[in-house]
């Protein structure tokens, strides 16, 4: 392959990287997204339900949905189980206990219920917290890079295409 045509990929592929419109935005929507998804009791279905509003939503940045899930992983959710109990147990402490005719029902019932709205008001929270958050950070990153993705393309990439040891091993290799 010649020279001239590898420089033309590599110069496409940087472009592609520096012209992606993902908007802070777009990134914090997807990590909150990712977030309520992973921290909702979706009984395994929480990757295929990511994927389904992947689809649907296109302003959903699928990058930081994977991220968030990968934050939210089991470790951090057993905690987060007990702490749902905790909290819908704290809500729903003078409320009467419905009975059923199974005691195995009034169990789950009374436990899942608790459970439950523990767990919305947690993820509610964790929600609009990360979202805030990432959107505060995307922004702020953003804005310090804009300046040097605003520069020409050929001014970053044409010196290291021109002389890549001069670039890599520097003043090593430039006396010899």
């Amino acid at each position: 392959m010649p020279i001239k045509r590898i420089k033309q990929k590599i110069k496409k592929h940087f472009q592609e990287v520096l012209e992606i419109k993902t908007t802070p935005n777009e990134i914090a929507l997807g990590f909150a997204v990712g977030t309520g998804i992973a921290l909702l009791p979706t009984f395994g279905l929480g990757f295929l339900i990511g994927l389904l509003i992947v689809l649907i939503f296109k302003n959903v940045s699928k990058l930081s949905m994977l991220i968030a899930f990968a934050v939210w992983n089991p470790l951090f959710l057993i905690p987060i189980t007990t702490l749902s109990y905790f909290i819908g147990d704290m809500i729903l402490a003078d409320e009467p206990i419905t009975r059923f005719r199974f005691e195995l029902l009034n169990q789950f019932y009374t436990y899942s219920l608790r459970y439950l709205i523990g767990n919305l008001i947690i993820t509610i929270i964790a929600t609009v917290v990360s979202y805030s958050v990432v959107f505060y950070l995307v922004r702020k990153y953003q804005k310090k890079e804009i300046p040097v993705l605003q520069k020409p393309l050929d001014l970053h990439i044409e010196p290291v295409l021109q002389n890549p040891l001069d670039i890599h091993l520097g003043p090593v290799l430039k006396d010899v």
